[in-house]
């Protein structure tokens, strides 16, 4: 007892130090805490809110031209669930002291997983159906309940609805949020922009190995009178050596980048079309054969060598971005040409 009595109490200045520290404190968490949640709760359900961010000019204009401008930017980006209203509240109060770091992912606009961009499906069956199967807006058949299955997001299809896709192709790169305008936010909302693309959709098919037949996914078709023929599967590669350039007329959505008709060849075009090598990647009827091996050099003869480089190449190229999606047998992996 006597050594507790000896114990050192701190004085009444020192007691008023800490009171003071405390309510300093506290005063500083509330603070703090209304800045993370009240000023953004208070201001961020309206589209408007985003506005402010200087960097966001360019998808707040977009929006204002779009389909869903009667919807706020919460509606889309953010989940229900308490969880996810709270990182929304902080990824604001990040672009509140870090405006620079404009949220928006570089694999398209609704479609990036990154941060605000990202759009849940939930956000788009609140309104829409997942029953629908025609498009009121083209003669495209989509089974939407088909592809929802199958683990295809919304926006993978859908990704330009709302933006047009304007960060996936660089347009907020190429134009500073200074330059933008109700004109060119109205541009780049150009149904060619915002509808879901079919180079997307031969793609997805081509990988999921599912048909790309055009009346699957069409009601109502034009189809070439040369393409009506029994052998156009098989002779349309040597229609395209004489000329290929008309097929560009339709298949172009599917060019994986810009090419230039008067310097390529059809062996390089192929390459970089994917309606036309994700066929191509699959082993024809000639190859299943047991005795393709004594055969092939026939078959080279009869139907000519450069259908074979439409899928091969002549020599192995071992770098991923100038070999493109061939098949990884060369020719010279048997032979010796030059």
């Amino acid at each position: 007892m006597d050594n507790l009595s000896e114990v050192k109490r701190p004085g009444p200045h020192k007691v008023r130090k800490y009171a003071i520290a405390a309510v300093i404190s506290a005063g500083v968490f509330v603070l703090f805490m209304m800045l993370w949640y009240y000023v953004p709760a208070a201001g961020s359900n309206e589209a408007a809110y985003c506005a402010r961010c200087h960097a966001m000019t360019p998808e707040y204009l977009t929006w204002q031209q779009s389909s869903h401008a009667q919807f706020q930017c919460k509606d889309c980006h953010r989940e229900s669930g308490m969880q996810n209203f709270l990182s929304y509240q902080g990824r604001i109060i990040g672009n509140i002291f870090y405006p620079g770091a404009r949220d928006t992912g570089k694999n398209g606009d609704a479609g990036s997983e990154s941060g605000m961009a990202a759009v849940p499906d939930s956000a788009c069956l609140g309104c829409h159906s997942e029953n629908r199967s025609y498009s009121p807006s083209s003669d495209t058949v989509v089974p939407h309940e088909k592809h929802r299955k199958a683990g295809v997001r919304c926006a993978t299809c859908h990704a330009g609805v709302a933006h047009g896709r304007i960060v996936e192709r660089g347009m907020t790169d190429k134009v500073s949020p200074d330059e933008w305008n109700q004109a060119l936010a109205k541009e780049q909302m150009d149904f060619k922009y915002t509808t879901p693309r079919m180079a997307v959709c031969l793609d997805c098919h081509g990988k999921r190995q599912v048909t790309e037949k055009c009346s699957v996914c069409h009601s109502q078709q034009i189809v070439p009178a040369s393409h009506k023929s029994g052998g156009f599967e098989r002779d349309h590669g040597r229609m395209a050596q004489d000329d290929f350039k008309p097929c560009n007329l339709c298949h172009s959505y599917s060019l994986t980048k810009p090419v230039d008709l008067l310097e390529l060849n059809v062996r390089d075009y192929i390459k970089t079309n994917s309606f036309c090598f994700n066929c191509h990647l699959q082993k024809p009827s000639t190859h299943k054969d047991e005795n393709f091996g004594k055969i092939h050099a026939e078959l080279t003869k009869t139907r000519g060598i450069e259908n074979c480089f439409g899928c091969h190449d002549l020599n192995e190229n071992k770098n991923p971005q100038e070999r493109g999606p061939v098949n990884k047998v060369y020719c010279n992996s048997c032979h010796w040409f030059e």
